[in-house]
């Protein structure tokens, strides 16, 4: 059997939960029956069924805490995203003021062993950036595809760029050691891949006079 003390805190408890919900079921309704814009009897119902049901679904979310947060890390992504914000609204008053000059398309931005917290807070800042929209998020593995819609694709690596470094620095803010390591490293495997795309290859005209000069350096015997 339970003791009398306990059950009495646990009584208080719970009260003091109800006491605090009440206040959100009430926000809630009152939101829904602004949103319908007429105080009825069937929206204030709605409303309460709707408000009830996310309650309870939200007691069955239970948010992972960040464990890896790095206070100064946290501060150079917002201040590089608030740079970004600027430099977008500026591109953005540009091509309202020059509409024949834009180029929107949709380009697909891989995001590499990253996080769902990461990859929503890439996906949200872009978002929430001017000019730029995302539209889906396909997982693949430890690899998620961002598809991002931009209003002015004519700098198409700069818009990369852009996505690319707000992914390290999230990575760098607000995940662990290994997956800093790891993205390291797959940022140093793309960047050869990228060198060695850019380098050409050797033509027949320098294949010809490397043979021509290697014959001449043969001695007559």
């Amino acid at each position: 059997m339970s003791a009398p003390g306990g059950d009495a805190e646990g009584r208080r408890a719970d009260r003091a939960g109800l006491g605090r919900r009440v206040p959100t079921l009430v926000g809630l309704v009152l939101m829904w029956i602004a949103l319908w814009g007429t105080l009825s009897l069937a929206n204030l119902l709605g409303g309460t069924a709707v408000a009830l049901a996310v309650m309870l679904l939200a007691d069955q979310i239970q948010p992972r805490p960040v464990q890896h947060l790095q206070p100064a890390a946290a501060v150079k992504y917002l201040r590089i995203f608030a740079k970004q914000l600027i430099v977008a609204n500026w591109q953005v008053i540009k091509a309202v003021l020059r509409p024949d000059e834009i180029r929107p398309g949709i380009l697909a931005m891989p995001l590499h062993h990253a996080s769902d917290a990461v990859v929503t807070l890439v996906a949200n800042s872009i978002t929430l950036t001017p000019g730029t929209l995302t539209l889906e998020i396909d997982r693949r593995g430890d690899i998620a595809v961002l598809y991002v819609h931009a209003l002015d694709l004519t700098d198409a690596d700069g818009v990369r760029e852009d996505i690319c470094q707000l992914e390290v620095l999230a990575v760098d803010a607000f995940a662990g050691p290994q997956a800093q390591a790891v993205q390291a490293r797959t940022l140093a495997e793309l960047e050869e891949r990228e060198a060695a795309k850019s380098d050409p290859p050797p033509s027949d005209d320098d294949a010809a006079s490397g043979s021509s000069d290697d014959d001449e350096e043969e001695e007559p015997r």
